[in-house]
């Protein structure tokens, strides 16, 4: 990994605490950071170094990235440990991921309102089925805007 400069440390640093601002944990928005940052695939012990922290929150946020479908794990020849790399198109991934809960959310509410009597309860769920189905939609509207922006970078 490069050498940091001072406006490289600024936003790693901000952006952790914009996570942490944001109920993330403070360490996953600089780890993002650094990752945006980084000219290459960082490894695991350069994530420690650079952040100093534990191995161990290196981890669980890296395994956080990758549940989100926006970093991905690498190997390198000869390396024993892991490398991380922010993949391409992230945040096409990200929102595809959201969907994919947001339509398990849908099914549990589907089914509570099938089961479920209380007229203020039924109304509740009414609301939080409105409201998640508008963030389906536009998260749909989204992910289209996204993959075509893709389409269009790859005929640039």
């Amino acid at each position: 990994m490069q050498t940091l400069t001072d406006s490289d440390r600024r936003f790693i640093e901000r952006l952790g605490l914009q996570a942490q601002s944001e109920g993330f944990s403070r360490i996953a928005g600089q780890l993002w950071a650094t990752l945006i940052v980084s000219d290459g695939p960082v490894s695991s012990s350069q994530l420690v170094d650079t952040l100093r922290v534990s191995k161990a929150s290196v981890s669980t946020n890296t395994c956080f990235f990758e549940r989100l479908g926006i970093v991905e794990r690498r190997t390198m020849p000869g390396e024993r440990q892991d490398f991380f790399a922010i993949r391409p198109h992230p945040y096409a991934a990200l929102v595809e991921g959201q969907i994919e809960r947001l339509e398990a959310r849908k099914e549990v509410i589907a089914e509570a309102k099938a089961t479920i009597t209380n007229e203020q309860t039924l109304a509740k769920l009414t609301d939080l089925d409105q409201f998640y189905t508008l963030y389906y939609e536009s998260s749909k509207d989204l992910l289209k805007q996204l993959k075509s922006q893709v389409r269009g970078h790859k005929t640039k």
